[in-house]
């Protein structure tokens, strides 16, 4: 069959439509907390998230006509990852930001690598496991070269520490490495090294013992503030700007519970319609995955896709107390540029991967 040459308008619409909204929901969630606790104008994180989605607006429509030969090439995807150690490794050695290196601090702005990780390891596998590889041995070589690309990677965002990215960024190995046709004896061998790694970073940092022991214990306080507002909103919601739990009760109501107040001040109309906005976007980015022409582009895009409906998955489940608590945004949605930014290029790479599909 042709070459379609059509970009999904479906996949665009519902991600321009998300940002909106995750726009106007940031605005209203942040404001108290951007007046009275950090001194700021009641719209300035609305402004910052709006400015991100510009952004990544351009950065969607850059990576939507990017030549994707190119871009899943060897040559090309491999100094994309490098950079991004680089810029893990100049975050760490810079002073600790809420005792944390999980942003790099630029003169005018700052970056989150982690999230930049999230397209450029599934970038970088999937070129390097599309290659040709004429015998066992040189299969075997790439498997181990993939490996490492992904502990290397995983490991430098542990030690910011992130755990919520690690996980994503494990994910997006795991679904890439399994499409590849990896030996079943590594993809087990990957599995339990993975969750070692995940055991022993929660065993080491006692705040997310803590979490866990909250979570099949007693409710923590920020998932019971969540669980509240959801709660009261009701069928139809409070209304826009209308939320009481976002008054200095629910913990980072822009960020990592912005689902709860989307649940307060819409009701259950507006978190279903939240959640069929992200769902088409995973389900039109799975098609894209589908439809891809070659196999590299095919494994680029199943690794963000899957690694985008987790994220989301994972986010809305904590403020449903059916997950411990973790650091993980709503994809769209919650306050932040570098992962908001980020999504969207995901996002670019998917329609490209759509378009140039059969």
């Amino acid at each position: 069959m042709p070459r379609t040459r059509r970009i999904d308008h479906l996949l665009l619409a519902a991600t321009m439509l998300a940002a909106a909204i995750g726009v106007v929901m940031v605005g209203s969630a942040s404001g108290p907390l951007a007046r009275e606790y950090y001194h700021l104008s009641e719209y300035e994180f609305a402004l910052r998230q709006f400015v991100a989605v510009i952004l990544g607006t351009a950065g969607m429509l850059a990576a939507t006509f990017v030549p994707l030969d190119k871009l899943t090439t060897w040559k090309v995807a491999l100094p994309l990852l490098l950079a991004t150690w680089a810029v893990l490794i100049a975050a760490f050695l810079q002073a600790p930001v809420a005792g944390t290196h999980r942003w790099l601090q630029l003169p005018v702005s700052s970056i989150q690598p982690s999230a930049v990780a999230k397209v450029t390891l599934p970038l970088a596998l999937a070129s390097l496991l599309a290659r040709p590889q004429p015998g066992r041995k040189e299969r075997r070589s790439a498997h181990r070269l993939a490996l490492g690309l992904t502990g290397v990677t995983v490991g430098l965002v542990l030690i910011e520490p992130d755990l919520g990215s690690a996980v994503l960024l494990l994910v997006a190995a795991a679904t890439v490495l399994l499409l590849a046709e990896v030996p079943w004896r590594t993809l087990v061998g990957f599995g339990a090294a993975a969750v070692a790694v995940v055991l022993v970073a929660v065993a080491i940092k006692p705040y997310r013992v803590e979490r866990l022991r909250a979570f099949f214990g007693d409710t923590s306080y920020q998932v019971q503030q969540s669980l509240i507002a959801i709660g009261g909103g009701g069928l139809i919601g409070r209304g826009p700007g209308e939320s009481l739990q976002k008054l200095f009760y629910l913990p980072q109501p822009h960020t990592d519970f912005i689902f709860a107040v989307i649940g307060e001040e819409l009701g259950f109309a507006g978190a279903a319609v939240t959640l069929a906005l992200l769902g088409l976007i995973a389900a039109r980015a799975l098609l894209a995955a589908w439809r891809a022409n070659t196999v590299a582009a095919g494994l680029l895009a199943s690794g963000l896709a899957v690694t985008l409906a987790v994220q989301a998955l994972l986010n809305v489940s904590v403020c449903l107390n059916l997950l411990p608590a973790k650091g993980l945004p709503l994809p769209l949605l919650s306050a932040g540029g570098s992962d908001t930014m980020v999504t969207m290029v995901a996002v670019g790479l998917l329609l490209n991967v759509g378009k140039e599909g059969t």
